[in-house]
């Protein structure tokens, strides 16, 4: 698009984070930083925010804010950013992914129509440097996991312009969607069969609340799209796929019985 309306100054970027240091994290930040966003919300946890607070002063990274919540809870360190958002676009992203330079127009384009709520990116494994022989084994099986997924979604977004999900490693939505005391209530009150109170899907449950409220969902498979995050690389990468597991089970039944807008 020649002359695009949104621009990397109508986004601002939200990093849920549990420790709130690391080289890791600060990577993320500069690679983000690199695309020249409004502003980062970083929300960490508790006492973890003073000593992220220094480091970002230290670093002199002037459009970073950060703030934290009492207990860590991905939900609720997303809701604790919502009201300072400033932008009309708001992307959700880890604190171990690395950001193209070319990303932000490549996410902002679809949400040129106003018929968008949500955009997905495409991922990579970063992998590790000089791995041995576990590492190698474990990293292919990663880069095979997200290598499917990749493909799932394109392809899911062909058919029919659904997807499985818009994987919350780094997805874009609209503000005004995130600012809705209706969304806020619903995200941090979901209940899996009535009785269990869910932290984690937070991606799933925002998903299927762009499908529920008529928004349409857009997923850039493309290389200027493309976020490398980190998977583990030892047996716990097994861990990681039965949590995965959960989830999807937990949301498929949740999208074909509850919900059913995925029958209309």
């Amino acid at each position: 698009m020649s002359s695009p309306r949104l621009t990397s100054q109508n986004v601002t970027v939200v990093i849920p984070s549990l420790n709130g240091d690391g080289g890791e994290l600060w990577d993320t930040i500069r690679s983000i930083l690199a695309t020249e966003p409004y502003e980062i919300i970083l929300v960490t946890v508790g006492a973890q925010e003073q000593h992220a607070k220094h480091v970002v002063k230290e670093l002199n990274f002037s459009t970073v804010r950060v703030y934290s919540v009492s207990q860590a809870n991905k939900r609720r360190q997303i809701v604790r950013a919502i009201p300072e958002i400033q932008t009309d676009i708001t992307i959700f992203a880890d604190d171990d992914v690395t950001w193209p330079s070319t990303l932000l127009p490549w996410m902002l384009a679809p949400l040129e129509d106003e018929r968008y709520g949500g955009v997905g990116t495409n991922q990579r494994l970063r992998r590790a440097e000089s791995p041995n022989l576990q590492q190698r084994v474990w990293g292919y099986l990663g880069a095979l996991y997200l290598e499917r997924r990749n493909f799932d979604c394109a392809s899911c977004m062909f058919i029919d312009g659904g997807l499985p999900c818009l994987s919350g490693r780094t997805v874009a939505y609209r503000s005004s969607i995130l600012r809705d005391p209706a969304f806020t209530y619903e995200f941090t009150h979901e209940e899996w069969l009535g009785q269990y109170q869910l932290n984690a899907d937070d991606d799933n449950f925002i998903t299927r609340w762009l499908i529920s409220h008529g928004q349409k969902i857009s997923f850039q498979h493309h290389k200027q799209a493309e976020v490398l995050t980190t998977l583990e690389d030892n047996p716990k990468f097994l861990k990681q796929c039965l949590r995965w597991s959960r989830s999807n089970w937990r949301s498929n039944i949740t999208s074909m019985f509850c919900d059913r807008h995925i029958w209309t």
